[in-house]
């Protein structure tokens, strides 16, 4: 078995698969609210692989066909913008892609470890490297629709946005005509949260200044609750900078500006990669003590790769063994990428 410290793996629970595709699994990194997150080993590397719950895929062709899209769109991402896509099934049920392993952290999770907000040396960074990733991706067009605090992960070099597309696939298909409501309400931008207007990178945006904003203050701007209130909040109401205003106030305007109802009033990610690095140049280490301590254990890890030897028939009779399937009839319960 894989020793897993370093790696921000939890051991595999009964329910869960021993290989997925090709990929022997050793751990889980996450769940979400349309599947789970793995951590597998690939052709030398770990990798996150990322499995839907078919309880959410269901018989929905076109969220599976938007899915496929969507995954070509990742798959187009300039490298640097996100973790790359490495290889996938859309055709399994339920579906999977493996992107590479980030050896980083959450941003939620650094808030934790560093015991609260983020001093301002570390917003600035935070602020140039999310818009970097950003600029390139809206360049092709393409919108992440779900930036959120756990979705930006913190690396000794920076950090990396995560999941692209999925959330983008399930909005567009059938499951939100029928309803459901896709995304983080406390991160959505005001046309986002009614409905009015077609999304863009000026959506991204303003998502980038709530994240800024929960960075810098131990709390989304308008609130962090998930119900219509923090949704009437964002369409209507102005944003709580305060702690930011006073720690550092030119940063706090360029978020103010990031959180404008009207998506043509913000600034351009390109803008914001822009004024972020005019505080220049940062330097190793990039992050708090205690999250760089983090960061190194997980980047020790990720050097150090281990193959899996995970047997996909029983040693006994030579039959399938349930716990060792290669790819279970349906996942337990849990939540997405």
């Amino acid at each position: 078995m894989l020793e897993l410290t370093g790696s921000g793996a939890e051991p595999l629970e009964a329910e869960d698969p021993r290989r997925i595709g090709p990929i022997p699994l050793a751990g889980r990194l996450g769940a979400g609210g349309m599947g789970r997150v793995y951590l597998g080993v690939q052709e030398g590397r770990y990798v996150a692989v990322k499995q839907l719950l078919a309880s959410v895929v269901g018989e929905d062709e076109d969220f599976l066909r938007r899915f496929g899209h969507e995954l070509d769109n990742l798959a187009r991402l300039p490298a640097g913008a996100t973790a790359p896509l490495l290889a996938g099934d859309r055709t399994a049920r339920p579906p999977w892609f493996a992107t590479a392993y980030v050896p980083g952290i959450t941003l939620r999770e650094a808030i934790t470890l560093h015991g609260g907000p983020l001093p301002a040396d570390a917003l600035w960074l935070l602020l140039r490297e999310a818009a970097a990733s950003l600029a390139s991706v809206h360049a092709l067009d393409m919108v992440h629709r779900d930036l959120k605090p756990s979705n930006v992960m913190l690396t000794l070099d920076g950090l990396t946005l995560i999941d692209f597309g999925v959330a983008r696939a399930a909005e567009q298909s059938q499951l939100t005509r029928t309803g459901m409501v896709v995304g983080t309400p406390a991160y959505m931008a005001p046309e986002q949260a009614s409905g009015k207007r077609k999304l863009s990178g000026a959506t991204d945006v303003f998502a980038l200044g709530s994240v800024l904003a929960y960075a810098a203050c131990g709390r989304p701007p308008f609130g962090d609750e998930s119900g219509h209130g923090v949704l009437y909040r964002i369409v209507h109401e102005e944003p709580d900078l305060e702690p930011l205003r006073d720690l550092e106030p030119e940063l706090a305007e360029l978020v103010e500006a990031c959180l404008a109802k009207d998506p043509d009033d913000r600034p351009t990610a390109a803008d914001l990669l822009e004024r972020a690095s005019r505080q220049g140049p940062f330097t190793q280490p990039l992050w708090p003590v205690a999250i760089d301590e983090r960061l190194t254990e997980r980047a020790a890890f990720a050097a150090d790769v281990h193959d899996l030897d995970v047997p996909t028939l029983s040693l006994t009779d030579g039959k399938p063994d349930p716990a060792q399937a290669a790819e279970p009839a349906a996942p337990g319960p849990g939540a997405t990428p």
